[in-house]
């Protein structure tokens, strides 16, 4: 009886010192995301992003993402599809955390590039105008605010608001976003 007390207070003990298995440095994760471009007609503009995470510890993190934009300008009785085609990489720090990890507020940094392709390269619409915009490769930068929450030690939900600047574009140059993304790690 005497065993049997003991064995139950060390696997009380060992279930007190075990820690979750997230955040570990050089942990990869994939992350995908969707959402909303803050613009005027906010229901037919939006985004894809899928993600490679690379954990440095604390919640910090590099990454390394595709995106795809697919906005609609209103032209008369027409829509002007304008898709923009993103490769980023950058670095998040965690801001701030509770104890245990479970919610995370990080700030993220990167550099972008891509293409950004206008009317489908048509430069005349139906009535003869000709659109000035022209399809670009585009560069850039781009800052993001997220909210990391652990629904478990393998998934995360991370809602978030975004801005890129991109240059060599005729269009306007910030371009703000909100969605939300899943994380699974691996």
């Amino acid at each position: 009886m005497k065993r049997l007390h003991l064995y139950i207070i060390g696997l009380f003990l060992i279930s007190l010192t075990t820690k979750a298995q997230r955040l570990i440095p050089k942990q990869k994760a994939i992350e995908f995301n969707a959402g909303f471009l803050l613009n005027d007609s906010k229901s037919e503009n939006y985004f894809l992003n899928t993600t490679i995470t690379n954990q440095s510890g604390k919640g910090n993190y590099s990454f390394f993402s595709f995106e795809y934009l697919k906005e609609k300008q209103n032209y008369e009785t027409i829509t002007i599809p304008v898709e923009t085609f993103l490769a980023e990489a950058g670095y998040s720090f965690n801001l701030i955390s509770d104890h245990k990890k479970y919610v995370l507020f990080n700030f993220s940094l990167s550099a972008t590039a891509g293409f950004e392709s206008i009317n489908k390269g048509n430069d005349l619409l139906f009535d003869g105008a000709e659109i000035l915009s022209e399809s670009n490769l585009v560069y850039g930068v781009g800052g993001k605010i997220s909210v990391e929450i652990y629904i478990s030690d393998r998934i995360a939900l991370i809602p978030h608001i975004k801005a890129k600047a991109l240059w060599n574009s005729s269009r306007e140059l910030i371009r703000p976003s909100a969605g939300l993304g899943i994380r699974i790690n691996l």
